[in-house]
């Protein structure tokens, strides 16, 4: 299918023409779906907000970047520097692009090859045997940039560490967390069976136009490098200064063309629900919206809800890039950087379908604190309705539009809502954002597209959004419940599942639900519980308990790294239970392998 949604345009007949032959690929898609009739026993839920967690993550040790960790002073590091990019030529393609009604989905980006092996860097000696290679990507004058990294396989105990440089030569040191508690700055890759399948994949974005790559070989490893690195995706548009040097162009335009959320505050828990989304497409990264949604059970599983046109593969949603909280802190205030608000890297596909260009996956990368989890409803909405859409225009900080809903007839079918715009409209960056009834703040669809634009005559001041009642029927069982493993329930020490030794794959901690376990131990036997899993995806750490459970843990392992282990001798003299907790210290679910042995 076309990324349809069609994107600014100069004028309302070109907006319609071009309107209309997207209209007509979806439609030919859209099958005739129709919405529910009864919207009294339509499901619904309502949005909750993520608690704040019991472990107080600032007593977690500093991460180090492995020559760090080593006491290794690079100085100046070999780099491997592409030129700039005719920025003048990529911008003019884009705006082409826009003016001919291509896409809604807003382009921010250009692939770019490259060549990162053992030869563009330099080894160091990192102690008892270890060594350290290390090596910096520069792509000038990026504002940021994605690695794509090949044929990786790291070693057991070898680490990958990936981050922007604030000062080549070494003396500045490199950039840290770029916001409290979340460390993403820096990108972790490590040897363990959590990400042993990780052969190929992108990383998050990384400010800057240069980028460090270290790599730590644990002693006893043959030479070389276990990876290459062939690509990267070239950050090239600055969304603040882009939309405001269109505002300043549409100046003469009547009325307020984009509403600053932080300026309704009623609409705070629902802009917290929403994220701007990065697309690796070919020649490039795309820029749509979405938001997290809440399921029935109400237990943070991470849905988050875009548009099918924007993304519509796992690998599309593997490789996708969220950005959090990329709104003002005070109504009309100074908006951040999309390079300083927290990112999650990676999802996975639960549903998607062209009938009402919808996409429903989980994100997998660790979240930020303070989301919320939008309701939503799948009643048929009726005609006069109120509706406000809440989106990132021009990949821009996080806007709010109101109208209300109209006579659809002008939209590809049943499946979709038009919503008629009395302030504001959306613009490319704003695909797949929801929009929600006034009254109820309950999500009712997702955007595909249509002709509106800041300027637009009146007649084209409109959008058509997939209708949430027809997407409901195809993501019904998944909304139904969380994600979670056959373990369950074995959320308390009452409930603590009986295992044996060994190895048991993919099971799920879930925020206010951590998994409890118990085996029976020898007397003078020594119990060793292993937990590998993915640190960026989610901290997880592990307690061990005698048998009651209650009071402190008998041994504990609460690190920053893909594993955690615990051991313990049983020494009551008789056979007893001995139980262990896993459980998250940030974030809201991961995966993990447990493996138990005793010796």
């Amino acid at each position: 299918m076309d990324r349809l949604l069609g994107t600014r345009q100069t004028g309302g007949l070109a907006a319609a023409i071009c309107f209309a032959a997207a209209l007509g690929r979806v439609a030919a898609m859209a099958g005739g779906a129709t919405l529910p009739a009864d919207a009294v026993l339509a499901p619904q839920t309502f949005g909750i907000t993520l608690p704040a967690q019991a472990v107080d993550k600032s007593l977690k040790p500093v991460r180090l970047t492995p020559s760090e960790q080593a006491g290794i002073a690079l100085g100046a590091v070999p780099e491997v520097r592409l030129q700039p990019i005719d920025r003048d030529a990529v911008l003019k393609e884009d705006a082409r692009n826009e003016r001919s009604g291509m896409t809604k989905a807003l382009r921010f980006a250009v692939a770019r090859d490259v060549r990162l092996a053992d030869a563009n860097g330099n080894w160091y000696d990192a102690g008892g045997g270890a060594r350290l290679w290390v090596g910096d990507v520069v792509s000038s004058a990026a504002l940021g940039i994605r690695l794509h990294f090949k044929g990786v396989h790291l070693p057991e105990g070898a680490e990958l560490a990936v981050y922007p440089v604030v000062d080549p030569s070494g003396a500045g040191g490199t950039l840290k967390n770029g916001f409290p508690g979340f460390d993403r700055a820096v990108e972790r890759y490590q040897g363990s069976e959590a990400q042993a399948e990780r052969a190929d994949f992108w990383t998050g974005t990384l400010s800057g136009e240069r980028v460090r790559v270290e790599y730590l070989a644990p002693a006893d490893t043959g030479p070389g490098l276990p990876f290459a690195v062939d690509s990267l995706q070239h950050l090239y548009l600055d969304p603040v200064a882009k939309l405001a040097k269109s505002l300043i162009q549409q100046k003469d335009d009547a009325g307020p063309c984009h509403n600053d959320v932080t300026c309704f505050p009623e609409w705070a828990d629902q802009a917290r629900a929403v994220a701007g989304l990065g697309i690796i497409v070919a020649g490039g990264s795309e820029f749509c919206t979405g938001q997290l949604l809440n399921d029935q059970s109400g237990d943070f599983t991470p849905y988050f809800l875009t548009a099918h046109h924007c993304l519509s593969t796992q690998k599309d949603a593997t490789n996708s890039e969220f950005f959090w909280f990329y709104q003002t802190d005070t109504c009309n205030g100074t908006p951040p950087s999309l390079d300083s608000v927290p990112h999650s890297t990676g999802g996975t596909l639960v549903s998607t379908g062209a009938g009402s260009d919808y996409t429903l996956m989980m994100v997998e990368g660790a979240l930020p604190d303070g989301l919320f989890w939008s309701g939503w409803t799948a009643a048929a909405v009726a005609n006069g309705t109120d509706a406000a859409g809440i989106h990132h225009p021009e990949a821009d900080f996080k806007r709010i539009s109101f109208g209300f809903k109209d006579e659809s007839s002008a939209c590809p079918s049943a499946s979709f809502d038009r919503i008629s715009w009395t302030d504001g409209v959306t613009e490319p960056g704003s695909s797949g954002s929801g929009i929600f009834r006034t009254d109820t703040h309950q999500l009712f669809g997702q955007l595909l597209g249509g002709p509106s634009f800041c300027g637009a005559n009146a007649a084209d001041l409109f959008d058509c959004y997939g209708a949430f009642a027809a997407t409901y029927k195809q993501i019904k069982n998944p909304l139904r419940r969380g994600w979670d493993d056959a373990s369950e329930p074995n959320n308390t020490c009452a409930q603590a599942r009986v295992v044996g030794t060994g190895t048991i794959k993919n099971r799920v901690v879930k925020i206010l639900d951590p998994d409890w376990y118990k085996i029976k131990v020898k007397p003078g036997k020594t119990v060793t519980v292993r937990v590998n899993f993915a640190n960026a995806n989610g901290d997880v750490d592990l307690d061990l308990f005698g048998a009651a459970c209650g009071g402190n843990p008998l041994a504990t392992s609460r690190t920053t790294n893909n594993q955690e282990i615990v051991e313990w001798t049983n020494r009551t003299g008789q056979q007893a239970f001995f139980s262990w907790k896993v459980y998250l210290a940030s974030d809201t679910r991961n995966y993990y392998n447990l493996t138990v042995s005793i010796r």
